[in-house]
């Protein structure tokens, strides 16, 4: 990565900067870079996840409509349940999905994050894996930031077959910015439970220097705080990017990613279940169990695709679906049982050999500061 100074950065945020910090000055952010971690085994490109966040349904999925503010509903915000059970820790609660205003010409428009904007954040995370992430303290505080231009998030994309212009990608980076999330929720560990309750943006911030519609505009893109505090937690976890960004559906991309996450524990023999109406609310394919009726030979037929791509990309060798009928013999549900591929397994395997290392060396790095203290 080339020297990150205030002389290249955007000159909205310059004044507001008195400290810059590389991935190779700052332990967190070193950790975070793919190519810090050394005897793990994983081949590249890989890129990192954060645990929980990015299972959630934040994304409206399948619509890349924008609506002018004069005819956009009464009500625009959509509310969606959660309830995710990570490393045995119970998430409950409601998370809200506010749009982003964007400028129009002559008219302005209400614009939703939608799987493009997924796209785009994965792959701006990716860059970050890169080691185009830093470290800015000044008047906004200690932030962590990705510096990058548009040309290089293209290429990023490209690389997964993902090929949008200059302007859609800039576009995206916008509502990334303008959307924002409202997360309430329980957290339920064993017998203990906390109440948390956030409000934030899918990108804290974004600025732009340079010609506008060209590919070179240089940009800074502020990460939120659940990224930052899992930056600084080591709580994220790696997952091979091109693996789960080459899929073109995103219900592929999405449970792919999924998959890495939760089945941390794969291995030949052992399989995976989930019930197919639960999973499409938390992918948002569909808002709640009331749609089903009227979704549910689509909702199997999508995720019968999703199964074909798995097969092929060798990640499952083998599916079974059994039927789940209500009182009166009708299909309501399918449950699902996936068979991974030794390939997947070797891959989940070095992925948390990867983990280790990952935490193992930031003790490492504690106890020898707290030596020197001494």
């Amino acid at each position: 990565m080339k020297n990150v100074s205030l002389s290249n950065l955007p000159s909205s945020v310059r004044r507001d900067i008195e400290h810059i910090e590389t991935a190779q000055q700052v332990q967190q952010l070193s950790l975070f870079v793919e190519s810090k971690i050394s005897n793990a085994g994983l081949r590249s490109p890989i890129s990192n996840t954060f645990v929980g966040y990015d299972l959630w349904s934040r994304f409206i999925r399948h619509k890349r409509e924008q609506v002018p503010v004069s005819e956009a509903n009464n009500k625009v915000i959509v509310s969606r349940k959660v309830s995710e059970k990570i490393d045995n820790v119970l998430y409950e609660g409601v998370l809200e999905i506010s749009p982003a205003l964007i400028r129009g010409k002559d008219t302005d428009y209400l614009a939703w994050p939608s799987d493009r904007e997924e796209k785009v954040e994965r792959a701006l995370i990716r860059l970050g894996a890169q080691g185009k992430i830093v470290k800015i303290s000044g008047r906004i505080g200690e932030r962590y930031a990705i510096v990058f231009t548009l040309r290089e998030l293209q290429t990023e994309l490209k690389s997964v077959s993902q090929t949008l212009s200059v302007n859609e990608i800039k576009e995206s980076l916008i509502i990334l910015k303008g959307a924002e999330l409202s997360m309430q929720y329980q957290e339920i560990d064993g017998d203990i439970e906390s109440y948390s309750e956030s409000r934030m943006n899918y990108i804290s911030s974004i600025h732009f220097s340079g010609a506008s519609g060209k590919s070179t505009v240089k940009c800074i893109a502020f990460l939120n705080e659940v990224m930052s505090q899992q930056i600084e937690g080591l709580t994220y976890r790696s997952y091979y990017f091109d693996r789960v960004q080459s899929f073109k559906r995103s219900l592929s991309r999405w449970l792919a990613l999924r998959l890495y996450q939760v089945f941390k524990y794969a291995a030949v023999g052992k399989t995976y279940h989930f019930m197919l109406v639960n999973m499409s609310i938390k992918f948002g394919s569909i808002t709640s169990e009331k749609e089903i009726p009227n979704r549910l030979t689509a909702i199997r037929r999508d995720m019968t695709t999703t199964m074909k791509d798995f097969i092929e990309s060798d990640i499952i060798e083998s599916y079974i679906i059994e039927n789940v009928k209500d009182d009166s013999g009708v299909i309501v549900d399918y449950k699902y049982e996936i068979h991974p591929t030794e390939r997947f397994c070797d891959e989940v395997l070095k992925l948390n050999k990867q983990h280790k290392a990952r935490l193992a060396k930031a003790s490492a790095a504690l106890s020898e500061g707290a030596q020197i203290k001494e």
